[in-house]
Order: structure tokens, then sequence, then C-alpha cells
């Protein structure tokens, strides 16, 4: 099954908002909308994704946790102690350690997770995007398989959309002007 992609330009917010809600009722939640202003009004309508970002705290939380008593027992029996008759790895002062390397490395992989996921980095512009969203028109583009195709384009016709291009995912000619992606 292959990939296809279905882009439509709408020139008025109502358009817009029409089809919104048609895809939204025909269970299509895998779009992307483009709009030269803020859409408050119909943000209830757009696709909800939870942030990775969380996850990357998380995991840079423990592993940082893990590292600090791991630093700390290693270091306790490298270098041989004298406790007294006490246990040489004792967990309770090590919190300490562990506790910093926590907070240290969960920020740090944070900072990294939202430097990675907010494309911050040279990019270019995506093949979906006409320069027009930015200015006086609206978009949507709708990745969908290659069998649903159609009943996308009627949904966006339907709703009002001026134009909609289509083209497979993998071809690589760009449908806005015709030159080649990559």
């Amino acid at each position: 099954m292959s990939e296809a992609r279905v882009t439509a330009s709408f020139p008025g917010f109502e358009a817009l908002v029409a089809a919104l809600r048609a895809l939204r009722a025909a269970g299509i939640d895998r779009f992307a909308v483009y709009s030269p202003v803020p859409l408050h009004a119909v943000e209830h309508l757009l696709p909800r994704r939870g942030s990775p970002i969380r996850w990357y705290a998380l995991a840079g939380g423990l592993a940082g946790c893990v590292g600090g008593f791991a630093l700390c027992v290693t270091a306790s029996g490298y270098y041989g102690l004298i406790v007294g008759g006490k246990p040489v790895a004792s967990w309770i002062p090590f919190c300490v350690v562990a506790f910093e390397l926590t907070v240290l490395v969960a920020g740090l992989v944070t900072m990294g997770a939202v430097f990675l996921h907010s494309r911050l980095y040279p990019r270019g512009v995506g093949s979906a995007y006409d320069p027009r969203f930015g200015v006086d028109a609206f978009g949507i583009s709708v990745p969908c398989e290659e069998e649903a195709r159609e009943r996308v384009v009627s949904l966006l016709r339907e709703a009002g959309a001026e134009e909609v291009r289509q083209w497979d995912v993998g071809s690589t000619l760009c449908p806005c002007n015709g030159a080649r992606r990559g």
C-alpha cells in the first residue's frame, strides 16, 4: 500500500472550518492545517498530539538517577574507604549525588529534545506547503492511503476547496511548482 497526500487550499475561514468538520466526521485525524493567522476558534477541531518531550525528560531523569547511584557505588568500591563496619554502598548519602545527576541529565536531555522536536535546525519547506498559505489562503494537507484518496478529495471539494492537489508521497516532483524535491 502506497501513501498519498492530498492538499487543498481554501479562500476563506468558513470553508476551512467546514473542511475540518468534514474530516473529523469522516474519522480522519491525521492532517496538517496551514493558515496566515492564528486559528484559536477552531483549535478543538485540530489534531491533538501529545508532546514526546515528557518521555525524554523521564528517560533522562531515570538515566541520571541510575548513573548517580552507579557513580557513587563504583567510586566507594574502587577507593576502598574505611567505613568502620558500615556498608560500603549505603544509599542515604548517595541520594544527594543521584538527585543532582537526575536533575542535570533530565534537564540536558529535555533541552536537546525541545531543540530536536521544535525543528529549530535549518530545514526546507514541506512539499505540501504553498506560499499562499502564509498570505491570503488557508490550507489542509492530508496524508492518506491510496484507497482513501478519492474519498478525501471529495470531502475537501464538497467543503469548498478552491484547489485540490494530490500526489504520491514517494514521487520526486513537488505538486506546488513542479520542481524536484530533496
